[in-house]
């Protein structure tokens, strides 16, 4: 399967895995009127449900990217999560109301879609950019690199055939062969779970079942979810030497019936896996950068996976297509190293890892006890809130960076996607009007200061703009009026009272030589495909 709409052989950017993070890496270099080639392996996208979990920070990115309202219509939001304890007599686990997240989210909760829906619409948005050229059934075996661009050698149909760019992307997933072509390691540990992951169809009562239902009362932990209607996945999760990957229908359907009851059911899909926890001592060598899982891996728990690789793709987009325009290429692709180690591998990774010791590797006391803080939490505002931001990962900023200046208010945070009013009196949120693009939010009601701006793309927020119904904006400048400078991936760079210092600001946050003459250059009209 081939789809040109260029020059394959040169495009600015070369795409290793077309999995959701590969998929994604060309949507967010399209976006940015970047040309790219993919290049998978296998000879379509997944065919299976894998990671069905889609949290709020993705979906505002595929919103940036103008998708999210597909993957809406294709999935399930869940806005309140209440967690059915299968043990006769007990009370929910825990329930999780993401309504309290409305003031800085649109629509907060879970979006419940299976991955081959989501590489699905990936892949229709990718090809509808008209940008990308996508391979199937093309193995790299082969990578070199020099100071000016990357060349890969990969086999199709039976023969050997070459691409050559300026940078490639390694989303080749865990076994990555672009990783392990650069010579990285991939350090971590193994936990010595093997969970065992099934789909089924019911057609009987027990699909009205409120879910999720989870079994955490014995040594063991599973759940099941609802997917669509007459879909369910189950998950089990046990500690074992074996090295058995093979998964019974008997296993599955004893495992189905303590979640759900005794019934008919077809299995659709199981499989066993294991539980790492490594990542690359670096994302990048020379021209050469991993995302997703071919960079880190971490336990499922919380579904931030494949969400944390999408962001991967997200942080890093922007960044390739400045460097390949003339931007400072070092410290543009050095800061997607430091900033993304920083979520996944140093707090997103050892997140999940307490999790998933706490509420599987623990005794039950253990486990009981941390069920009833989570219940605790959620009557606690601050607590509540707190947890909920975690879950929904608009939690997760950057806390350094070679693009940020250190001690800068509010630089390297998420921009809270604030509901505002429009000039014509419609509500809507800021991410409807957010482009893939630098951004100055005024504040300040400055016309006259915007009139020399090295940033063209303005957004007005007050004096005949749009009016920000619940002041989410003005915290971030201690409830003052002032100016916002936002990056393309909606993380803010800069946030002040005043203009004093914007051109040093914008060179800085968009990766810009010091000598780059940045008025009347930079930042028009955002590019759209």
């Amino acid at each position: 399967m081939m789809m040109k709409a260029f020059d394959p052989e040169s495009p600015h950017v070369a795409i290793v895995g077309a999995g959701p993070v590969g998929l994604s890496m060309a949507l967010g270099l399209a976006r940015q009127g970047i040309r790219t080639t993919l290049l998978e392996r296998k000879e379509t996208t997944s065919s299976t449900s894998k990671a069905p979990g889609i949290h709020v920070r993705t979906r505002e990115i595929f919103r940036q990217w103008q998708v999210e309202d597909r993957f809406m219509e294709a999935g399930e939001l869940r806005q309140l999560v209440t967690l059915h304890s299968v043990e006769k007599g007990r009370r929910p686990l825990a329930t999780l109301d993401f309504s309290f997240l409305n003031r800085e989210a649109d629509r907060p909760g879970l979006l419940i879609l299976e991955q081959r829906e989501t590489e699905r619409l990936l892949l229709k948005a990718v090809m509808d950019s008209t940008l990308c050229s996508i391979r199937f059934g093309a193995e790299v075996v082969g990578l070199e690199q020099n100071s000016t661009h990357v060349s890969l050698t990969y086999r199709r149909n039976g023969g050997e055939h070459r691409v050559e760019a300026p940078y490639v992307v390694g989303c080749d997933g865990a076994s990555s062969f672009v990783r392990q072509a650069l010579g990285l390691p991939f350090d971590g540990t193994t936990y010595t779970l093997r969970p065992m992951l099934a789909d089924v169809r019911i057609t009987d009562r027990r699909d009205n079942l409120p879910d999720p239902r989870v079994s955490a009362g014995g040594d063991d932990f599973a759940f099941a979810v609802r997917l669509r209607p007459g879909h369910w996945r189950l998950v089990h999760l046990s500690r074992t030497e074996s090295d058995r990957d093979e998964v019974s229908d008997e296993e599955v359907m004893g495992q189905l019936v303590h979640l759900l009851g005794s019934g008919p059911a077809e299995v659709t899909w199981a499989s066993r896996f294991r539980i790492h926890v490594r990542s690359s001592p670096r994302f990048r060598v020379g021209r050469v950068i991993l995302a997703g899982d071919a960079a880190h891996v971490h336990s499922p728990a919380s579904g931030f996976g494949m969400n944390g690789g999408i962001q991967d793709a997200h942080n890093l987009a922007w960044k390739l297509a400045s460097a390949l325009s003339g931007g400072d290429a070092e410290r543009l692709l050095d800061s997607y190293d430091v900033e993304r180690r920083a979520v996944v591998v140093e707090d997103t990774s050892r997140y999940t890892d307490r999790l998933t010791r706490i509420f599987i590797g623990s005794p039950s006391v253990v486990r009981r006890m941390a069920w009833l803080s989570v219940r605790l939490m959620q009557r606690i505002p601050h607590l509540r809130r707190r947890s909920l931001r975690r879950t929904s990962m608009i939690d997760l900023d950057y806390p350094s960076s070679p693009l940020l200046k250190s001690g800068d208010r509010a630089a390297g945070v998420r921009l809270p996607n604030a509901c505002l009013i429009s000039p014509d009196g419609r509500f809507i949120r800021l991410y409807d009007i957010l482009p893939a693009a630098p951004v100055l939010l005024d504040l300040a009601g400055d016309r006259e200061g915007e009139s020399d701006l090295p940033i063209k793309e303005v957004i007005r927020i007050g004096d005949g703009g749009y009016v920000e119904a619940d002041g989410v904006l003005r915290d971030i400048l201690g409830g003052e009026s002032g100016w916002i400078l936002v990056r393309p991936d909606a993380h803010i760079a800069w946030a002040r009272q005043n203009l004093d210092g914007i051109d040093e600001a914008v060179r800085l946050a968009l990766g810009w030589h010091p000598s780059f003459p940045i008025h009347g250059t930079i930042c028009q009209q955002p590019r759209r495909t």
